[in-house]
């Protein structure tokens, strides 16, 4: 096997398919051989991989080079059909070598160095990986560095990023990142896993006092998909980010903490930064859970993220 090459991704938006791509690397590392990941097109300009992939994948890249869409915008939904197919068509001729994560239980499918590989994919000279669940937690334990390093990202999306923490950093001893998602989460599970800008409030403030940190020597860092009322907040330092996604998700690896909704997106903040990952709940949140952590670690209380 001289190649692996992540052929289709699960539909998902950026930090779902970080940690399927996180998990992927992490196996070609074991195995010392590149990871191509055509799929990734949409973000590709946003980070630093971009130029291993073939000519078809970055021409297609630079459609996405000023700022990052939601699968929802009409140039995201053109390209993604147009991958597809081709993504079929390439399926279709290597199925030998085709290895998916799909299934209908949606579990988890482990890599090497966590699980073994599949014997039969031992002759491919290139493997074809399919679906959003691949997972490898040995392999993110194994690799953490230079799986932080590998997934760094640009040099514009870190002076971005620099210019919002480093005035933060110099003026208050804490800064605490906050997750709010909002408008997809609003028909999703009949709105099970909304929680509201109050309940935030009040999650923040019991942050505090657990944590014991003085609240005019915190200021929290609120990134979220909609509009932020900032009058919800009143009483605590916040910075409203106003920035794109991918700015976002390492603006809150650069916190102390995420304070977030049960996402993927807060999650991978988390492990980028080595930073714990707090859920913030619509029921009692439970602190003593989260007592003593200090640096990431896989949340058992989330239900969406599949670690």
């Amino acid at each position: 096997m001289r190649k692996i090459i992540i052929l289709k991704h699960g539909g998902g938006e950026l930090a779902n398919q970080l940690w399927n791509y996180l998990s992927v690397y992490a196996f070609g590392l074991e195995r010392g051989i590149s990871v191509l990941n055509p799929s990734f097109f949409e973000y590709h300009c946003f980070f630093r991989f971009l130029k291993e992939e073939s000519w078809v994948t970055r021409l297609t890249s630079r459609l996405f080079f000023r700022a990052p869409r939601r699968r929802s915008s009409w140039i995201n939904r053109n390209q993604r059909l147009k991958y597809a197919l081709r993504a079929w068509i390439v399926g279709a001729l290597n199925a030998s070598c085709v290895y998916s994560s799909e299934n209908s239980e949606n579990r988890q499918t482990y890599l090497p160095p966590t699980a073994p590989l599949p014997d039969r994919f031992d002759a491919c000279s290139k493997l074809y990986l399919t679906g959003w669940l691949f997972r490898n937690p040995a392999g993110l334990a194994k690799f953490g560095k230079e799986l932080r390093a590998a997934f760094a990202p640009s040099d514009e999306i870190l002076r971005r990023v620099d210019a919002i923490i480093s005035p933060l950093r110099s003026q208050y001893q804490h800064v605490i990142g906050v997750h709010i998602r909002q408008s997809d989460y609003a028909g999703f599970k009949g709105g099970r896993f909304v929680v509201s800008q109050v309940r935030f409030r009040e999650v923040m403030g019991e942050f505090l006092r657990e944590r014991r940190l003085d609240p005019a020597r915190t200021v929290f860092v609120i990134a979220s998909d909609g509009r932020v009322d900032e009058r919800v907040f009143a009483g605590l330092n916040v910075a409203v980010s106003r920035e794109n996604s991918v700015v976002d998700l390492f603006l809150l690896s650069r916190a102390d903490a995420v304070i977030g909704s049960d996402s993927s997106f807060g999650a991978f903040a988390a492990w980028h930064g080595d930073i714990p990952h707090i859920i913030a709940r619509n029921d009692a949140m439970d602190w003593a859970y989260y007592a003593n952590k200090n640096s990431f670690f896989e949340n058992r209380l989330s239900e969406l993220m599949k670690y």
